[in-house]
């Protein structure tokens, strides 16, 4: 008999004994399913994390990651799930996706003014040391708007931000909906809306980015040059946990601490994430 057709065998009978087994005595089985319930603790003890070790991540694909670091320019998930370790959103979220004002930036709707306030954080750093500023999160939806980048993120949602659809179509050279009261440097933007939408207060719905980029590290590069980028591809900025250490392009990435991320020096030492 074949190795196959052994193990086919073996499956069938233990199908079947379970089969007999669950056929047993309804009164037994439910008295046996209570204790055994009764027997499991409601709560796993709190220990204090120990720091050091090494995270070694499967990274489950039929193709090579493209290593497109980029949340305005990835088109796959495969890119997303490679980049989790150093990337974050600018807000966290209640357990109904709820934006709080918890995460690396706060936010305020006015349904009144048509607006969302979004400031962030002092001390909310790149991994270079540089704080993450207005400049940051208005540069974002130049990416995504800017049709050199070829960005597949623009949308007709997005498209709500005053003045956004006129740069989109070369029609202005800044985006006029976007206001940043402090300046570029500041940690405030104002987003204007022609109409405030059901939902603005979830994340994920689709009207605002929720990302930023760093504007002093790709200022210098051209938006068609943006996704063939080395500052993109090998040498990426996130104000995230861990920063990008080095890439075999296609197969790994190895992670390290940021030592400037705005929660504290996260516990691992290193993470291994490989195709």
């Amino acid at each position: 008999m074949s190795k196959v057709k052994v193990l086919s065998s073996i499956g069938l009978l233990t199908g079947v004994a379970l089969t007999l087994t669950a056929c047993g005595s309804n009164s037994n089985s439910s008295s046996n399913s209570a204790n055994s319930v009764s027997k499991f603790k409601n709560e796993v003890p709190t220990k204090t994390a120990k720091s050091g070790g090494t995270l070694n991540y499967a990274i489950e694909t039929d193709f090579p990651f493209t290593g497109i670091f980029s949340n305005e320019l990835e088109t796959t998930s495969t890119d997303s799930d490679v980049m989790q370790f150093g990337n974050e959103a600018l807000f966290d979220t209640d357990d109904s996706y709820k934006i709080t004002n918890k995460g690396p930036a706060t936010f305020k709707l006015d349904r009144k003014a048509k607006t969302v306030t979004i400031e962030v954080k002092k001390g909310v750093k790149w991994s270079d040391g540089k704080q993450v500023t207005a400049k940051d999160i208005e540069y974002a939806y130049e990416i995504i708007a800017n049709k050199d980048t070829k960005s597949q993120r623009y949308t007709s949602s997005l498209a709500d931000i005053v003045g956004l659809e006129e740069y989109h179509e070369g029609k202005s050279s800044t985006i006029s909906g976007i206001e940043m009261p402090d300046g570029e440097n500041g940690r405030k933007v104002v987003l204007h809306f022609k109409e405030m939408k059901p939902g603005m207060t979830q994340s994920g719905n689709g009207y605002f980015w929720e990302a930023a980029v760093p504007y002093h590290y790709l200022k210098d590069v051209a938006f068609k040059d943006l996704e063939s980028s080395d500052k993109v591809r090998k040498n990426p900025l996130f104000f995230g946990p861990y920063k990008l250490q080095s890439i075999v392009r296609g197969q790994s990435t190895t992670w390290v601490p940021n030592k400037y991320y705005w929660r504290g020096t996260p516990k691992l030492k290193k993470i291994v994430a490989t195709v």
